[in-house]
């Protein structure tokens, strides 16, 4: 596998996005805050995390326009979004994309909630979002894809997406050597997915101690492909 080109940045999504140039990143995979003010209630034995930092409010919105600029033609964005609210992003990224497909993520499990009134919550939505007409890789499969989550002992983040889910997504819409960029990267699952399938990253990640443990994970993930 030849070396990657590997940028991370440390800072606000829309200050960083207006320094790439228009049409030069080949898939935007990203999973930004919902807007609903999350807060982990997990158990005693496993990570609790605090109030996510802005996440009650609609700065991905703003995101959005400016992902389309810098978006090559024939080629998706893949944005997650929760069920309460996903109607409006559905609505702005419409004024934008054309909105082919809404993956369901089928996690498992489901968050604690309202024991007595609510059905557990056990998927996450996906909107896959076109520049043109990006075609698929690989065999053509359904809209729920099956994924656990990440083990609550093994989690980093609040909302820590899989690696394997967002290696799968990778390899549906890109190919090797093709530039995948995250603007709100998180716990940087989707640099790790990228380091393990010969994908060029370019990651954002506004909160200082979230933009460290992504840069750790990801220098980890390219020792252990050099390794190999």
């Amino acid at each position: 596998m030849k070396e990657l080109n590997i940028e991370l940045h440390q800072g606000d999504c829309m200050d960083v996005m207006a320094g790439l140039p228009d049409n030069s990143v080949d898939m935007i995979l990203t999973d930004p805050p919902y807007g609903i003010k999350y807060q982990s209630h997990g158990r005693t034995k496993s990570p609790k995390f605090e109030v996510l930092k802005n996440d009650d409010n609609d700065m991905r919105f703003v995101a959005y326009k400016e992902m389309y600029r810098i978006l090559a033609d024939d080629s998706v964005l893949v944005t997650f979004a929760s069920w309460k609210n996903y109607h409006k992003d559905y609505a702005e990224l419409e004024k934008y994309f054309d909105i082919k497909n809404v993956i369901v993520w089928w996690k498992h499990g489901g968050g604690m909630g309202d024991l007595k009134h609510t059905l557990a919550t056990d998927y996450e939505l996906a909107i896959v979002c076109h520049k043109g007409k990006c075609k698929l890789r690989g065999k053509r499969e359904g809209s729920v894809w099956e994924c656990g989550k990440v083990a609550p002992s093994k989690m980093v983040h609040a909302t820590q997406k899989p690696v394997k889910l967002m290696r799968d997504l990778i390899l549906k819409y890109t190919d090797e050597g093709d530039t995948v960029l995250d603007g709100f990267m998180g716990s940087g699952s989707t640099g790790v997915a990228c380091v393990e399938t010969g994908r060029n990253f370019v990651g954002i990640e506004l909160d200082e101690k979230y933009y460290g443990i992504s840069a750790e994970r990801i220098n980890e993930a390219q020792t252990a492909t050099e390794g190999e």
